[in-house]
């Protein structure tokens, strides 16, 4: 199908052309002339269309694109409803990463900060069932990043220390669209005041879990507090992690979210 832009330009052309025959046979224009006045506007008309209107028509169409995608997107659809602000910054940048050179999926991954910081403002309001599945599809990604690498898999539990991780290139596109819908179930579902936590018998089932995880890692499960730490193992980090996020899945639904709740909030003492 022929674009308007072409169409219009094909237009002009015709007429420009007519305009110039008849001048020729009146005799008010030499041939030379003729065909000047008729190549240098469409070759200067072309330069200008493909160089810089094209470009610009394509980038816009490009960023328009993106903006779309991320309405539509489960977590960014919630998000755009219930925290405008927010979203609106997403928004723009993702557009700043777009403009910088980044490819879509790079300018999408560089938002899941924005969407994370969100998601644990909401662990306490979050539905138990919510939040233990969401933990549960967090606990496959780190068990297929593990196998991959100890590097990848420290870096996603760890961004903070050196940079994260793209899942989206990395792990099964099926579970990072679960990933996706799990945030937003949360999210939907978390709008109300915080869940009451039973902190006595929460940090009584951590001390338990703690307890049977020293028997197997001893004094290097402290290093889960500080991966920071200069010539830390990041391959039994990571382990250590799996079996602590196993450990605690595999306690009865309320008392595994109660656990999460005090480990993600940092009460456990």
């Amino acid at each position: 199908m022929i674009s308007q832009p072409v169409m219009i330009s094909a237009a002009i052309a015709l007429v420009w052309l007519v305009v110039i025959a008849l001048l020729v046979k009146r005799g008010s224009l030499g041939k030379i002339s003729a065909l000047l006045l008729l190549v240098v506007p469409l070759v200067a008309g072309n330069l200008y269309y493909f160089r810089w209107m094209a470009p610009q028509q394509a980038e816009t169409a490009r960023l328009d694109a993106a903006q779309q995608k991320l309405a539509m997107q489960p977590v960014w659809r919630t998000i755009k409803t219930q925290q405008p602000a927010l979203y609106r910054q997403a928004s723009d940048e993702l557009l700043s990463g777009l403009h910088r050179g980044l490819t879509e999926q790079q300018a999408f991954d560089r938002l899941r900060p924005l969407a994370a910081d969100l998601l644990n403002q909401r662990i306490n309001s979050a539905a138990d069932d919510d939040l233990t599945g969401y933990m549960k599809v967090s606990l496959e990604e780190m068990k297929q990043l593990r196998q991959q690498s100890a590097d990848r898999c420290f870096r996603f539990l760890f961004p903070q220390v050196r940079g994260g991780v793209d899942i989206a290139e990395l792990l099964p596109p099926s579970l990072v669209e679960s990933e996706m819908q799990a945030m937003d179930r949360l999210l939907i579902n978390s709008g109300g005041g915080d869940r009451v936590v039973d902190l006595p018998r929460g940090r009584k089932q951590l001390q338990s879990v703690v307890k049977t995880l020293y028997g197997k890692w001893g004094s290097d499960l402290q290093t889960l507090n500080t991966p920071a730490e200069a010539g830390v193992d990041e391959s039994k980090l990571c382990d250590m992690t799996i079996d602590l996020y196993k450990s605690v899945l595999a306690l009865a639904d309320k008392d595994s979210a109660n656990v999460l709740r005090i480990i993600i909030s940092g009460t456990g003492n």
